[in-house]
């Protein structure tokens, strides 16, 4: 992410176009399933940071990729869409940046249902006047997606984060500076940090969690974790997924973070993940606290030790594993993880009826027992 002395536009790094290719897919899926579903309810996006709207690379920033991706799925959906109107916010305090992001918004308006609200204001102040301006996902149970990309570690205080995870119809993209949080950590009261890592973890458990003997890749992962923990604790968050993206030399540019409270949001992210091609500058890998790794969406067996670990000696029921892969795996589910599982012999799966052997169907699974 570039710092705010860059110019008003700059060049996309790979990475970052990605980000952008991830985004609007999972747009496009998003905006259909509630259009389809949601009678009469508005659809809130929210873009945080949303910068120029362009680069000079790429035509699309994240706001004219949201745009893009309502107008599509408004289009594809036709008379099914039973929702209201779909309701975009870009939110960007650089006056500069705004004016650019304005005219490149204006140029791609021009549905009925399709409202924008574009604010030049910091974050915090541009959700408090979206809230009046469009008071129902705040209210009630209408859908809600946040994209946060902010340009460093601060600006989004986590409390924030909690007030638009309050409806249960709603999911945060975030994109999670951990190194630049790590820095503030190590910089101590040079960077003010008790008050700015109070903010961005919502309480002080960062002091029990963050020590100043980890080395500095540690000490980031320990931020990620911890950060994630936070989000799982909120009512109903069951659903949180975190992933690297790494560049071809394996450094690593930044942590996406998702948090949903259904399991299709985040199924259907993984989807869009999964059809970027890893195979230029960058890559994806695993965001676990001991050993990253890079994703292998072909290898379920490469996440069968882990899962044995978790629930070796336990019975467990379907729903239990299903989030366990969702959460803590690449995949949608875990009948790949649970057939390597079998073969090994390291699991009795208990069902109504027969089955054959590395076969799993849900609604006749009853349990499965870890040796």
């Amino acid at each position: 992410m570039p710092p705010k002395k860059f110019p008003i536009v700059w060049k996309a790094e790979p990475h970052t176009i990605a980000k952008i290719e991830i985004l609007k897919a999972y747009l496009v899926a998003w905006f259909q399933i509630l259009g389809r579903s949601r009678r009469n309810q508005d659809l809130l996006y929210i873009d945080g940071f949303a910068g120029p709207g362009e680069y000079t690379n790429y035509t699309e920033g994240s706001p004219l990729a949201a745009l893009t991706a309502a107008r599509t799925a408004i289009e594809r959906t036709g008379n099914h869409w039973l929702a209201g109107a779909v309701h975009c916010a870009f939110i960007e305090d650089n006056p500069r940046r705004f004016e650019h992001l304005e005219r490149k918004i204006a140029s791609v308006q021009g549905s009925a249902n399709l409202k924008v609200h574009p604010y030049c204001l910091l974050f915090v102040d541009g959700l408090a006047r979206l809230r009046k301006d469009v008071p129902g996902p705040f209210r009630s149970d209408y859908p809600l997606f946040a994209f946060i990309d902010p340009f460093g570690a601060t600006g989004v205080p986590f409390a924030t984060v909690t007030q638009l995870l309050r409806s249960p119809c709603s999911e945060v993209l975030i994109n999670l500076d951990a190194d630049g949080i790590a820095r503030i950590f190590q910089a101590g009261q040079d960077a003010g940090h008790e008050a700015n890592l109070t903010a961005i973890f919502g309480d002080d458990e960062w002091k029990q969690k963050l020590s100043a003997h980890d080395d500095f890749s540690t000490l980031c992962r320990k931020v990620l974790q911890l950060y994630k923990a936070k989000l799982k604790r909120l009512p109903n968050v069951r659903y949180c997924f975190s992933f690297e993206m790494r560049t071809s030399a394996y450094a690593l540019n930044y942590h996406l973070v998702f948090a949903s409270q259904h399991p299709l949001g985040l199924e259907k992210m993984k989807e869009a993940m999964r059809r970027i091609d890893q195979d230029g500058d960058y890559c994806f890998s695993d965001a676990r606290a001991n050993q990253p790794a890079l994703f292998r969406f072909d290898d379920p067996a490469y996440y069968s030790d882990s899962m044995f670990d978790q629930f070796r000696g336990k019975k467990a029921l379907y729903p239990e594993l299903r989030d366990y892969a969702l959460n803590e795996t690449p995949f949608l589910n875990p009948k790949g993880i649970l057939k390597d599982l079998e073969d090994r012999n390291l699991i009795d799966v208990t069902s109504r009826g027969s089955r054959r052997k590395g076969t799993f169907n849900e609604e006749k699974l009853l349990y499965v027992k870890f040796k």
